[in-house]
Formats: structure tokens, C-alpha cells, sequence
């Protein structure tokens, strides 16, 4: 399996947003929506070997993880407003205990932040994807088990920096230019292709695309 994680510092973490005006209302949810599109989505089909963490850290509701598994999720759509939709669905949810609670097939929820993503990972290889760093491409990666963990618009705070290089993260660059979130998770994912053979289901209906 591929992981991603993506820390959204500021991305509600309720269903308070307006579908009208998500950037404006959301904390930049839409930025983690791109990224889960990047991450699950292809052209007509939907990877089952890939799971997203999107860690929500904005409104009073904070902390917040939602988990996507690609091998268990339906009906993921292409456009922004769908998945827009379905998260206001997801985040209304009740969540109760510790770690994950299942809302929906293939979609979690956890009332916790990135310590609910470490412990779920268990045995994993941690990337960070920061500009700066050795580039991907001439990285020798562990891809039994990566996990990479990518920052919103802002980027990584020191504090979640500082807990990845604890755990032994090493960063990762996917080129020499500065990009979107969902622009770096795409760049991944096709590193990933082009060195591993993954799984896509083509399934109608798990996804519309060119």
C-alpha cells in the first residue's frame, strides 16, 4: 500500500464550510480535496493500493483525521464539489473512542491529529515531500511499506517537523520547481508507478475521467 498523509494546519475540521465558497470558508479544505483526488483517482478507475490520511487541524472541532482506503471506498468522484459534499457528510459524522471510527465504507474518522496517523501507519518508511531536499528520483525509496507525508499551502510547521524527524522521516523533493500539494501527490504516485506494478480498479462508477 501507498500512503499519504496531509496535514492541513488550517482545514476545518467540521462540516461548517459553504459548498458556495469552499477556500474562503474551509480553511483551505479544498487544497487536502485536491490531494485526495490525486492520490485515489485516475482516469476511470480508482487505486485500490493507495490509503489518505487527511489531518485536519482548523475550527473548533481540531483535531481531526479523516482516513480514505482505496481498497475499500466506492463512488469517489473526480470534481471538487462532490468531494466537498462528501466530506460535509463525513466530518457530521459522531465520532467516539479512540483511533479510527468507520463512517462510511472505505472512509474513517478519527478525533485526533497526527499521532492518530502514526500509530495507525504501525511499521512504515516516512517521507516528508519538501522543496529543498534530494530529489525522488535519485532517492533510493523503501517501497515495501512508504508513507509520505505532504504539507497544505503552508507548508509543514516546525512542530510536525520536528515529530517526523523523530521518527526517522527523510525528505524527498519531486523537482527543482515549487508546486500545488496535489501537484507534488501526482509526481509521487508516478514515481511510484513507473517503479512498482499497482492496482487500479476500473470499476463503473468509482471514478469519471479523460
Amino acid at each position: 500500500m501507498r500512503r499519504f498523509v496531509i496535514i492541513g494546519h488550517k482545514a476545518h475540521a467540521s462540516a461548517d464550510f459553504s459548498l458556495v465558497d469552499l477556500a474562503g470558508t474551509s480553511g483551505r479544505i479544498d487544497v487536502l480535496l485536491g490531494c485526495l483526488r490525486a492520490a485515489m483517482l485516475v482516469s476511470h478507475g480508482l487505486r485500490r493500493d493507495a490509503v489518505v490520511y487527511l489531518v485536519l487541524l482548523g475550527g473548533s472541532s481540531a483535531p481531526r483525521t479523516v482516513r480514505v482506503r482505496g481498497d475499500e471506498v466506492s463512488f469517489l468522484r473526480p470534481d471538487e464539489r462532490s468531494l466537498a459534499v462528501l466530506m460535509k457528510k463525513v466530518l457530521a459524522a459522531p465520532v467516539s473512542g479512540p483511533g479510527f471510527c468507520r463512517v462510511r465504507p472505505g472512509i474513517a474518522v478519527a478525533g485526533e491529529g497526527i499521532e492518530a496517523v502514526i500509530r495507525d501507519l504501525g511499521a512504515c518508511t516516512r517521507y516528508v515531500v519538501e522543496e529543498g531536499s534530494p530529489d525522488i528520483r535519485a532517492a533510493n525509496l523503501d517501497l515495501s511499506h512508504p508513507a509520505f507525508f505532504v504539507g497544505d499551502h503552508g507548508g509543514f510547521d516546525e512542530a510536525t517537523r520536528t515529530r517526523l524527524r523523530q521518527l526517522g522521516a527523510s525528505s524527498v523533493a519531486v523537482g527543482p520547481v515549487s508546486v500545488h500539494a496535489a501537484d507534488a501527490v501526482v509526481l509521487v504516485s508516478n514515481e511510484l508507478d513507473r517503479r512498482t506494478v499497482h492496482a487500479v480498479d476500473a470499476a463503473p462508477g468509482a471514478a469519471a475521467g479523460s
